[in-house]
């Protein structure tokens, strides 16, 4: 089962069904995981979920990073923040795959210490448009180029925050032309890897490659590279 997180908005539970999509098709099965304050929840859940998926969403607040507020941003809830910062340190303590996408790459950085840009156009010098398509290198030697065998792919993109500093552990394996951060992966960590694009949106081969991998890391076991 693969467990996907996402937000509240006016009391209601939202996540885009894509995700589950991308998940069924390559051979896994998706379950969504609603946000909860009870810290136990989350550890029970941890225990029954064989991976954990954090979906794209809104701008994470600032103070959560360390830093007060510098630029206009549509902010996640706080009951979504930390419901997957307690789940995401159950699912760590017991190794199993952890895969985000755009705002869950972002939130994977935060979450082990990093920091944003809060607002790419405005705090990032030479920062190419990251609300539409783009190349993107990927690292020889990274898990991502293990996975698809490129060091070049076009991805899809939407956001305006990005990372800045890496969190402790965090391992760059892919960046865009303005030197940004675009895939990341966790030292010593079997199947941990953010990207900041959407792959569940594409049905190119790469897409599918990765959340296939994902999907057999579950199945194996295994480091992702095995």
């Amino acid at each position: 089962m693969i467990g996907i997180t996402g937000d509240v908005e006016k009391n209601r539970f939202s996540v885009k069904i894509v995700y589950a999509e991308a998940v069924a098709r390559a051979g896994g099965y998706p379950v969504f995981l609603p946000p909860s304050s009870d810290r136990n929840a989350a550890k029970r859940l941890a225990g029954l979920i064989d991976a954990l998926l954090i979906s794209g969403g809104y701008d994470i607040a600032p103070a959560f990073y360390g830093e007060k507020r510098k630029a206009s941003m549509r902010l996640i809830s706080p009951e979504r923040f930390h419901f997957e910062r307690n789940i995401l340190r159950a699912i760590m303590a017991r190794k199993k795959p952890v895969l985000g996408v755009c705002y869950g790459v972002q939130f994977l950085n935060v979450a082990l210490g990093g920091t944003l840009y809060q607002d790419l156009a405005k705090q990032k010098k030479d920062a190419i448009s990251h609300r539409s398509g783009h190349k993107v290198e990927i690292y020889k030697g990274s898990k991502l180029y293990y996975i698809l065998g490129k060091e070049n792919i076009k991805v899809n993109s939407d956001h305006h925050q990005g990372i800045k500093k890496p969190g402790k552990g965090i391992i760059v394996s892919a960046s865009s032309g303005d030197g940004l951060t675009e895939a990341i992966e966790l030292e010593d960590y079997p199947c941990f890897i953010g990207v900041q694009w959407h792959p569940e949106m594409l049905s190119d081969r790469h897409s599918k490659k990765l959340f296939k991998s994902f999907v057999n890391a579950v199945r194996t076991g295994r480091d992702i590279r095995a």
